[in-house]
């Protein structure tokens, strides 16, 4: 039997990275099927927008906005969104909203920032695609001498 260790090491390699990818898909499944599950709906309206720079050089567009739940309350929050959905709105525009009835401060605006159920399945067929490779290469690492 011959053994080899760069096949072996990039069969781990592949298997860590699918199996990062699998766990990134149900993440993103479980928030897709989280937001789906609110069942209450609002009119946001958008106070103001602003952006945080990151250390790394990046950074993150934030919108706070409001809106009155079903039982009447006025609920403030604040949620990042996207470059693109940030330079369309501005402060006054409103939005639609979905919250969750039972506790109406978790709430996400509808457009731009709702979870994909592409995502997830795009996700998983990669992890599952580095898995597959990662187990070929790994087996194949332990490949009988002819």
């Amino acid at each position: 039997m011959r053994v080899s260790f760069p096949k072996i090491f990039l069969g781990l390699i592949c298997i860590a990275i699918g199996c990062f990818l699998l766990s990134g898909s149900w993440a993103a499944y479980a928030e897709y099927k989280r937001v789906q599950d609110y069942g209450g709906r609002a009119i946001g309206h958008v106070t103001d927008k602003h952006f945080k720079r990151g250390s790394d050089g990046g950074g993150n567009y934030y919108l706070d906005y409001w809106f009155m739940s079903s039982t009447g309350n006025k609920i403030s929050s604040t949620s990042i969104i996207g470059k693109q959905q940030w330079d369309v709105l501005g402060v006054d525009d409103t939005m639609e909203i979905r919250y969750d009835l039972s506790n109406p401060n978790r709430s996400i605006h509808v457009y731009g920032s709702s979870p994909s159920l592409v995502f997830a399945f795009f996700m998983l067929t990669m992890g599952a695609v580095f898995m597959i490779f990662g187990c070929l290469r790994f087996i194949k690492g332990f490949k009988k001498h002819q």
